[in-house]
């Protein structure tokens, strides 16, 4: 430690802190405009200046390393009159045509100019010399009259973001900001996530869709909606509506950063097509028939009572007429763990079925699968703040980061810019994340195992393989050797399209850069050999010893806000909560002794089985929570056909969505904004969602109409449950029912409502109250015990190119839609940015169709229907190869997928289609 002396205080400091940082620990203020903490120092306004003794002169603060015996002064009259000729020559060129008291509020230049007692809009300038909001970015707000050059949106948008939009032309006072070449924002391929307005000090950058939005009469936090990285963000409320999203700087995962969605997809919460009453199918009503299978008739409002009776009567008529397992009942990975909890007590304790799943069966079933199998757990093993601190290299497959995990695609970007991690990047698309990367391996679609096992070969060819680590914590090891030995870098480059020096270059890349650190998303999973991929992602690290180490392990980013926790609370076929199998003697009696009923000891039905049973009857009636399976689910028309075949649909949910024309009762439940629970986000990190409105309409809490549903059949049915612990369901909050889920659910015993709200941050396993949780997995030993090596076996997908059909379209999201697109296509500004959907194409393939200026549109068409839109042409994809989303409904991708299951994890092959394509 250093010791120095400021105003007069003895401090102790770290030798690498600079002078502002010794006093910002010892909780002195010194000013500034120009720093913040999360950004390199630049030391240009020069509002930090300090007074050193022995020094030439002031010195600033933010740029100046301590020394030992420093003696420092932050404040003296000097000091106070040089930050006045500063602040008054800053405001000589400020102009602030509203100056709302908002603007004063959130602007630092006001605040300081206010503290040393200057009148800012006396010295403010007289004129504007810029035009106001010339950018078309619907998110940003550009006042260039209020920019002081304190350049911290250029130095957040490059470290931050690592986007590099902003910079500075011109010099002396014409200096002043521009987006790339000085074009657009958009143009300057800025991903519109809102970083340099949350760093800009003055209010030059703000947020555009709340430019006029009042002052906030609460802030509360709450963690997103959207994908599974877990960003919390503040919600600023006026008149029982969110106005803004602003950045919380203590939010644990991302910060003051957000993307996009995060901060600008909020205002789908308040569309008009939000759900608000109870609505039932007229027929039902009446006591009639239902009009036709295509056609169910009328909607009806109604009162909760009556909609809530009529689904008891139907479910437990069904129930018994049928058998428990003619119903099915779907939970949400977009609602919060508690909803998950009920879900699942549902299905098992009043319908006595284990036939309830969720959208993990879609993304991430097989990696569940995969890793319980070979590790012990199925859940990513280290944080993302570990990884970008502690890997060396990393290898990213099957994973579009920075646009479907926009957060932490930024910060493996910062990783690479800032500690020159080597990223290697195995997709057959150029995705954005290629441009970061020291090697891009380029492989076909659906041959993923091919090139791990290459990847392997060479690393025992090499003698490479950490044999210590090998021999003391893992088993099964010379069968995969056997395996590998069958994939040698000649097959290999035949099969994946891979040149066979990357293949050695990629091994030495990860060799020599240890710790490696594996991510990999759907274009991993979405495979009939989905298992199997993540089988060889495990055995090549457990191969080089990445595991129970920084920097190090199996990462696989989840989806949506809370698929990984929907998974932990048990809405998935074969598991109670905490992954306790129901074919396991002892935990069925555990939850029969918690429940008070007797339950099932087989599997239930997955999504993609309960859907397609309708067709010969054994699926009769389904509950679906917030999910919207004819977007999601492969094959449309086929799903929309068994949903015609179902006898009785409830569905829950907040807007009408494409789903809902098959269900005879629609109930009304809420946004993210409206409830307080948890979410898990991919890390295994369990976070608060916080109320910060009051529902729409006569919307209602998920937990409250799944929990009145409960009540009413078990009123009704002969399924009574004996007095037991957890039998009941009288819940009055969401607080409670966690502690029940803390209760029975080994891994979550620590976690409480009250430790979260008082600011810890929980990683699962959290076994009880004193537990600090578990950032990293396996650390000494794998959850099974040892690592079980397992074979991965490498098999042509389900459908490939001929002559009708001659090129291969795979699948996936866009950076400013998520999912199905219910929520981001009612959020504006992300629909003026991308408001159809588009087909990328490769420029070689777009001049063999004739693809111009005039003949923009091409029509693909699949074995199972067809779709046309707009072509991208870009080189992002190579020829014979097509990428299009799912987001827009009338062409959906899934129009064109296939229902072919990965036989282990039942997850369709989302990413390889044969398709036909010529221009419309």
């Amino acid at each position: 430690m250093v010791s120095l002396t400021i105003n007069g205080k003895s401090v102790e400091a770290e030798p690498s802190w600079t002078i502002l940082e010794a006093a910002q620990h010892a909780d002195i203020t010194i000013p500034t405009l120009c720093y913040h903490k999360d950004l390199s120092p630049h030391g240009g306004c020069r509002m930090c200046l300090v007074s050193v003794k022995g020094a030439r002169g002031l010195v600033t603060s933010c740029t100046t390393p301590v020394n030992e015996g420093m003696e420092i002064e932050t404040e003296n009259a000097d000091l106070a009159n040089s930050r006045k000729s500063t602040l008054k020559l800053l405001l000589s060129a400020y102009y602030d045509a509203g100056y709302k008291e908002v603007d004063a509020e959130n602007s630092e230049l006001i605040r300081w100019a206010q503290y040393y007692g200057l009148d800012p809009k006396a010295e403010m300038a007289k004129e504007p010399r810029y035009q106001v909001n010339t950018d078309s970015n619907p998110f940003i707000w550009v006042d260039l009259n209020k920019c002081i050059l304190c350049t911290r949106c250029i130095r957040a948008c490059a470290e931050v973001q690592g986007r590099f939009v902003w910079g500075l032309a011109e010099r002396g006072f014409e200096s002043h900001i521009v987006a790339g070449l000085d074009e657009t924002m958009l143009e300057a391929r800025c991903e519109s996530c809102g970083a340099c307005v949350a760093y800009c000090p003055t209010g030059a950058l703000d947020l555009k869709p709340s430019i006029d939005a009042p002052k906030a009469e609460k802030k509360v936090t709450t963690t997103c909606t959207y994908c599974g990285v877990g960003c919390e963000f503040d919600l600023n409320v006026v008149d029982n509506k969110v106005v803004r999203v602003t950045s919380n700087p203590n939010a644990p995962v991302n910060g003051m950063h957000t993307c996009v969605k995060g901060r600008f997809g909020y205002d789908f919460v308040h569309h008009p097509d939000r759900l608000t009453k109870p609505m039932v199918r007229e027929y039902l009503l009446k006591g009639q028939p239902r009009p036709s299978k295509s056609d169910r008739g009328q909607w009806v409002e109604t009162d909760w009572d009556t909609a809530l009776n009529l689904i008891a009567q139907k479910m437990v008529s069904y129930r018994d007429t049928y058998g428990p397992d003619s119903i099915g009942v779907f939970s949400s990975a977009k609602c919060t763990n508690e909803e998950n909890y009920l879900m699942n007590k549902f299905a098992r304790q009043v319908i006595g079925t284990n036939n309830v799943d969720h959208c993990a069966r879609l993304c991430h079933s097989s990696t569940v699968a995969g890793l319980a199998t070979t590790l012990g757990s199925g859940a990513m093993t280290n944080p993302i703040a570990d990884i970008c601190a502690n890997a060396n290299s990393m290898l990213i497959i099957g994973s579009n980061t920075t646009e479907q995990h926009p957060v932490f695609g930024a910060k493996i970007r910062q990783a690479v810019l800032r500690r020159k991690v080597k990223l290697v990047v195995a997709d057959p698309r150029k995705i954005d994340i290629t441009e970061f990367a020291v090697l891009h391996l380029q492989q076909k679609p659906g041959t993923d195992i091919a090139l791990v096992n290459g990847l392997m070969y060479i690393i025992l060819e090499k003698g490479y393989e950490n044999k210590v680590f090998i021999e003391e914590r893992t088993e099964g090891f010379e069968a995969v050797r056997e395996n590998v030995l069958q994939y040698p870098p000649e097959r290999v480059s035949e099969i994946t399209g891979i040149p066979v020096e990357q293949l050695y270059e990629a091994v030495e890349i990860f060799v020599q850069n240890a710790p490696m650190a594996v991510f990999w998303a759907m274009g991993i999973t979405q495979h009939t050999v989905g298992v199997h991929n993540v089988y060889a992602l495990a055995d090549l690290q457990m191969m080089l010893g990445n595991f129970g180490i920084k920097g190090g392990g199996v990462n696989p980013l989840r989806g949506q806000n809370n698929v990984q926790g929907a998974c932990d609370m048990g809405a998935l076929p074969n598991v109670y909560p905490g992954y306790q199998a129901v074919t396991a003697e002892a935990a069925q009696k555990k939850f029969e002794d918690a429940w008070g009923v007797p339950l099932v000891n087989k599997v239930g039905r997955t999504v993609t089985e309960m859907i397609p049973a309708t067709v010969d009857g054994s699926t009769k009636a389904l509950y679906i929570l917030g999910e919207n399976p004819v977007m999601t689910d492969p094959d449309t028309n086929h799903v929309r056909h068994c949903l015609e075949e179902l006898d009785f649909f409830v569905l829950q949910e907040i807007f009408p969505s494409e789903t809902a024309v098959y269900a005879d009762v629609l109930l009304p439940g809420v946004t993210f904004v409206e409830k307080t629970g948890t979410f898990t986000n991919t890390e295994r990190r369990v976070q608060m969602v916080r109320q910060a409105v009051e529902p729409l309409g006569d919307a209602r809490q998920d937990w409250w109409i799944t929990s009145q549903i409960a009540k009413r059949i078990i009123d009704l049915g002969n399924r009574k449950p004996a007095a037991a612990p957890y039998a009941a369901w009288d819940y009055q909050n969401s607080d409670e029912i966690m502690k029940e889920i803390a209760a029975l659910t080994p891994s979550y015993g620590g976690i409480s409502h009250d430790r979260l709200n008082a600011g810890e941050s929980l990683h699962w396993p959290c076994p009880d109250a004193s537990h600090p949780g578990t950032p990293i997995l396996h650390i000494g030993k794998f959850t099974r015990g040892k690592g079980l090596f397992l074979p991965a076996i490498h098999l042509d997908p389900s459908e490939m190119p001929d002559d009708n059909y001659p090129m291969v379209m795979t699948t996936g999201r866009v950076i400013y839609h998520w999912h199905g697109g219910e929520m981001t296509r009612r959020a504006k500004g992300l629909m003026e940015v991308y408001g159809q959907a588009k087909i990328e194409v490769s420029p070689s393939d777009a001049e063999r169709l004739g693809l111009n200026k005039e003949v923009t549109k091409v029509k693909v068409t699949s074995r199972r229907g067809s779709i046309t839109a707009e072509a991208w042409v870009t080189e992002r994809v190579p020829e014979g190869l097509i990428y299009a989303n799912f987001h827009f409904p009338e062409n959906s991708a899934n129009i064109l997928t296939k229902a072919a299951l990965d036989p282990i994890s039942k997850i369709p092959e989302y990413k390889v289609t044969a398709v036909n394509i010529e221009a419309a």
